[in-house]
């Protein structure tokens, strides 16, 4: 692999972005053939994509930041461009694998919506069970009116949430609940939690999907070549 790398590779690794410096250098090597052709109206849509995510909505803010970065206007747009090109080829190279990995990755695209209800005493816990089981309240009316008795760090209402972004006791019940299932109180952590599983929003595979997803198994190759090279070195 003819990849030169020409920074002080100790002072990079000191400062923490060796490995992102050398994954770009892999990024250039591995897509510099790839037949993609960036004509006018593509290049219109990378750059509006660009600003669109890096919040710059004028040519002055634009210039703000190439100054910032000390960089010129071809040098961003080989920048840019090189990200499109780079996600292109994983698309490509990964189209066969992404059914499997989105089986594989799909309980955490999944987004879930519950509510939650958080108290000391077990008793109340029943009550505000039954009260919602029996739909004589609603979660956000027990908060209302029992304030003092409510977990007030917690919101009632949570969600979207992938199920990594739950704290692991709820996770625990809601990955296997049904829509609209309501769980008797639990304890957890010396507070009883009354849950609701309110919605599930599945993922599907589609293109945004696909291009996270082939960009994720690029980030993999692309950590499996540093090891590599790490090794070699």
């Amino acid at each position: 692999m003819n990849i030169k790398f020409e920074s002080n590779k100790n002072e990079l690794s000191k400062i923490g972005i060796l490995d992102i410096y050398i994954k770009r250098k892999l990024k250039h090597y591995y897509s510099k053939n790839s037949k993609i052709r960036i004509d006018p109206k593509l290049q219109k849509k990378i750059i509006n994509n660009w600003k669109k995510k890096k919040s710059v909505r004028s040519s002055v803010e634009l210039d703000n930041w190439l100054s910032l970065y000390e960089i010129n206007y071809e040098e961003w747009l080989d920048l840019i461009n090189s990200d499109y090109i780079w996600a292109t080829w994983c698309m490509e190279k990964y189209k066969n694998n992404l059914n499997n990995y989105f089986s594989v990755r799909k309980e955490y695209l999944d987004n879930y919506y519950y509510s939650v209800i958080k108290v000391k005493n077990k008793e109340l816990a029943d009550e505000f069970y039954m009260r919602i089981k029996e739909k004589e309240s609603s979660f956000e009316e027990i908060a209302y009116q029992f304030p003092k008795d409510i977990d007030q760090k917690s919101k009632i209402k949570i969600g979207p949430k992938s199920i990594k972004e739950i704290e692991s006791s709820i996770a625990s019940l809601i990955k296997i609940g049904k829509k609209d299932q309501l769980w008797k109180p639990k304890l957890f952590n010396s507070m009883w939690f009354i849950i609701r599983l309110d919605n599930i929003s599945h993922a599907v595979l589609n293109n945004n999907l696909k291009i996270n997803l082939s960009l994720e198994l690029g980030d993999k190759f692309l950590e499996e070549k540093f090891v590599e090279i790490q090794k070699n070195h």
